[in-house]
């Protein structure tokens, strides 16, 4: 049995090779290559285009892949090829989806005014109606091209690969992500605070938002579970910290990693203040959180990353 990694060499994929060796497992790694390979020792490389559904099945016949692990599906114009190739092969395919599937996101965005669901989410509930979150959207993350993000939408991906019974798909809903090589620097406006102490000023609007993390380790190990895990086939999972924090708190929380003294004061949106674009482009009033009690009672899963360890090495990174 040969597990695939599919997006493999960045910041998500790495742990995830690195996840699998530590299972006694020998990851081939598939990206298209046009960046130098930096992979754990023990994983192997292969080169190709995703988007070639032809290249894609014959790679994977040769390699004996069971089980796939795609970290980089964005929208069905670079997945489909994809899918198209694990109909043919069968086996396991594992995605890596996102909260941004839920209802909650699309009033976060103004795209939609669902009623605001205060409680985390569970994979149960109702996800938002509208498609293609990125299109008109300036923030995006960096280092994919318009013409992905344009087509970007998790939540066609997970209908289309739940819906085809050729092989078994397991849907894994992500928080934001963070940790060492974090290109979105998740935490890098709470570190640089508090890494400074003394007075914070920030937007009170965004002051009490509530929204869910991951350390990128733990997520990595939660796919890997659940992508062996015979019980995980057909289902979805939410992942990541089974605890919430406003901004105030992680701010409170770095502080106290650096041994600092802060006094955070909230201010009108006027002022201009912390977080005052991310309040001015979003509706706040919807949190981004997951329940992630499915995960951990059907699969067992626990984070095997101390949290105080994962903040140091996540302020290591961004030093």
């Amino acid at each position: 049995m040969t597990i695939a990694i599919i997006g493999g060499t960045g910041f998500i994929g790495r742990a995830v090779a690195e996840r699998l060796i530590l299972r006694g497992e020998t990851p081939l790694v598939i990206a298209r290559g046009e960046h130098p390979v930096n992979l754990p020792a023990g994983a192997s490389f292969a080169a190709c285009d995703r988007m070639d559904g032809a290249a894609l099945l014959d790679l994977l016949r040769r390699h004996h892949v069971t089980t796939v692990i795609d970290i980089f599906c964005l929208g069905l114009l670079n997945t489909r090829p994809m899918l198209d190739a694990m109909a043919q092969l069968g086996g396991r395919y594992l995605m890596l989806s996102s909260v941004d599937v839920y209802a909650n996101y699309a009033g976060l965005l103004r795209r939609e005014t669902p009623p605001i669901q205060s409680t985390p989410a569970r994979e149960t509930d109702p996800l938002r109606s509208f498609h293609y979150p990125y299109r008109g959207n300036p923030r995006r993350p960096q280092g994919v091209s318009a013409e992905l993000f344009e087509d970007y939408d998790k939540l066609l991906i997970e209908e289309a690969a739940l819906a085809d019974t050729r092989f078994a798909t397991t849907v894994i809903r992500a928080p934001m992500i963070f940790g060492p090589g974090d290109k979105q620097h998740r935490f890098k406006w709470a570190i640089d605070a508090a890494r400074k102490g003394g007075l914070v000023k920030l937007d009170e609007r965004a002051a009490r938002w509530l929204n869910s993390y991951g350390y990128v380790e733990d997520v990595a190990e939660a796919m890997v579970l659940a992508a062996t895990h015979p019980a995980a086939a057909g289902r979805v999972y939410n992942v990541g910290q089974d605890f919430v924090r406003t901004p105030i708190e992680w701010l409170l929380t770095f502080a106290v990693m650096f041994n600092r003294s802060l006094e955070v004061e909230t201010v009108p949106a006027s002022e201009k203040a912390l977080l005052s674009d991310r309040a001015d482009a979003s509706d706040l009033r919807y949190p981004l959180t997951l329940d992630t009690t499915r995960i951990r009672t059907e699969l067992g899963f626990a984070e095997p990353t101390a949290e105080r360890d994962a903040l140091a090495r996540t302020i290591a990174s961004e030093s």
